[in-house]
């Protein structure tokens, strides 16, 4: 679904004559169902509420509102239908990764979680053509489309995903709400990237099949990094990979803030190996690891929330405003800003997580 959404989301909106602020806030808004709703499901799910059609539930909202998008109009009409996409597609996946998390052995996150990327890649290689020949008009068509298959996906976790043991509810350390703080700002040095990266490249004279090559070539990244993530698991431990990607975030956001040649642009969308990748597999494992059994649906949903529920509604929500004041320039000089505070408040962070 990402690979539908992240590439041809702005456009999309752009084409449907919204303005840059609307979309930072239309992009918000597609996240901004996780902030609430899914860590308050996930802590039910955690002591027992259960039934079958849960997944699937929420996606058929989700599939309602993508056809809707065919005719839908207006930022408010366009917001509200992709706050209640965002919201069914939220709710799912910390319920899953959670189930997931529980039966995986030791360094198999990074391994099963590159299928993720070897989906968006082929989606979106194939978004892109079907919108180089036809336009943005076929974007709700792809969304839907891939939205259901998604829904085919999830119906034999109906039943497997349901928690394994239902345990009394623990409550989640400082430390954690404190490394979920700065996961979250994290994604906000996002904002820029999600919101603008694809019209920056087309007002620099990018076409469409570049937009996919370029977003595709992030995902690949990010795939060899999950390939090699349970190398580095074991060598560098996740606490110190967390913090290696968190050092290395803000220089990727000083590359896009660079005249968008081909060069940079490359290197900018290889660094998507650490700023996404690495700060994942790395974070969602530290936060697994640091709360008690009976709290890991709630902290799975929190991550997921804050991460990319907070974090992408700020970020896109700065975004628009931001870009429309001092450019795709400006924009990504203000994420690097915030990444090199975030490896500043990780380091005292780290070491109250070693002690534990």
């Amino acid at each position: 679904m990402l690979g539908v959404v992240l590439p041809f989301l702005g456009p999309f909106l752009e084409n449907r004559g919204v303005a840059a602020v609307g979309i930072g806030l239309i992009t918000a808004l597609f996240s901004v169902g996780k902030i609430v709703y899914s860590p308050q499901l996930g802590s039910l799910v955690d002591r027992g509420f259960w039934f079958r059609g849960l997944l699937t539930l929420h996606l058929m909202l989700s599939i309602v509102c993508a056809v809707g998008l065919h005719w839908l109009q207006g930022p408010w009409l366009l917001g509200g239908a992709f706050f209640i996409i965002g919201l069914g597609y939220g709710a799912v996946l910390p319920l899953i990764e959670a189930a997931i998390l529980e039966r995986l052995p030791a360094g198999g996150y990074g391994m099963l979680r590159l299928w993720g990327s070897i989906g968006f890649v082929l989606v979106a290689g194939l978004a892109g053509g079907v919108i180089s020949r036809t336009g943005m008009t076929e974007f709700p068509m792809l969304l839907t489309v891939v939205l259901f298959a998604l829904a085919l996906t999830c119906l034999p976790f109906e039943v497997t995903a349901r928690p394994v043991r239902t345990v009394a509810r623990g409550s989640i350390p400082a430390v954690v709400w404190v490394l979920l703080a700065l996961l979250t700002l994290n994604q906000v040095a996002h904002g820029p990237y999600y919101a603008f990266f694809s019209i920056d490249l087309r007002a620099a004279g990018y076409g469409t099949l570049a937009l996919s090559a370029a977003w595709s070539l992030g995902v690949l990244a990010e795939l060899a990094a999950f390939l090699a993530g349970g190398r580095l698991e074991r060598s560098l431990g996740h606490r110190r990979l967390l913090g290696m990607a968190l050092a290395l975030a803000p220089l990727r956001w000083l590359l896009l803030a660079l005249p968008p040649t081909v060069g940079t642009v490359m290197l900018a969308q290889l660094g998507h190996s650490t700023t996404f990748a690495l700060v994942h597999l790395a974070g969602v494992q530290v936060v697994q690891t640091h709360v008690p059994a009976g709290a890991v649906r709630r902290a799975q949903a929190l991550y997921s929330g804050l991460c990319f529920g907070l974090g992408i509604v700020t970020g896109s929500a700065l975004a628009g405003p931001l870009y429309g004041a001092v450019g795709g320039r400006g924009s990504f000089l203000a994420a690097a800003a915030v990444s090199v505070v975030v490896f500043l408040c990780w380091i005292p962070v780290s070491k109250r997580l070693g002690a534990m």
